[in-house]
């Protein structure tokens, strides 16, 4: 395995990633605490892309500290190029127990153990249905609040690794107003001539689909150029 190590200048800034986009998407293969180790939401709700705004803002307007951790172990190691969900330099907190972990990143140690006591009695599914790749429908039991919906493996196999999270804006989410001619809509309905087709007309709202992007400037992008040609001629 290659995560590298702590390293101490590290431990008061969570936030001195040189990367604008510094991102670690392996946290539904664990669990996600706050300060006070406790879990506030279902890890395993889906991918990451389907998961991870509604998640940013759990963590800014709810999370003690506005900052979240991600608790894993080493089974993240044998996932297959998981690494590339990995695009920080900062490395995460490491240590041999729960609760040395803890003690380094700065989360309740008392808390954190007995969330993951009560998560590994409720994550007694076949680990060999365990598939990073899909929606693997490896489910904690009903007991488990919040639940775990997919990938709800036990953690028990050091190192056991602590990935900081706060927010920070990768995205607009708003964007210009449009109809579905990609008409720009001002105060009184459409804008003569003016059209709009992209990322200016916005990103995504609580989830992000695959190409969202792409859809948006392709659908719109085509709809807009022949409005425009068709109302100029």
């Amino acid at each position: 395995e290659s995560i590298p190590r702590y390293h101490a200048n590290y431990g008061s800034n969570p936030l001195s990633a040189a990367s604008a986009q510094a991102l670690a998407l392996v946290y539904p293969y664990g669990i996600v605490v706050d300060r006070d180790g406790r879990r506030f939401f279902d890890e395993g709700a889906g991918l990451p892309h389907e998961t991870w705004e509604r998640f940013a803002r759990d963590i800014h307007f709810s999370a003690p500290g506005r900052i979240a951790f991600a608790i894993l172990d080493s089974s993240l190691f044998e996932i297959a190029d998981y690494q590339n969900a990995i695009k920080t330099e900062v490395p995460p907190y490491r240590a041999g127990t729960i609760r040395e972990v803890a003690a380094l990143a700065g989360i309740s140690p008392s808390g954190l153990e007995q969330t993951l006591r009560e998560y590994n009695a409720a994550a007694r599914g076949d680990p060999a249905r365990f598939d990073a790749g899909r929606t693997d429908g490896l489910a904690a039991g009903a007991e488990l609040i919040p639940p775990k919906s997919n990938w709800a493996r036990a953690l028990g196999r050091p190192p056991y690794l602590a990935y900081p999270l706060v927010c920070a804006i990768a995205y607009t989410f708003g964007g210009i107003a449009t109809n579905e001619d990609a008409e720009v809509l001002g105060k009184n309905g459409p804008i003569a001539g003016l059209y709009a087709a992209g990322e200016i007309t916005g990103h995504f709202h609580g989830t992000a689909p695959n190409a969202v992007a792409t859809m948006r400037a392709l659908v719109f992008g085509r709809i807009a150029g022949s409005n425009a040609m068709r109302k100029r001629s």
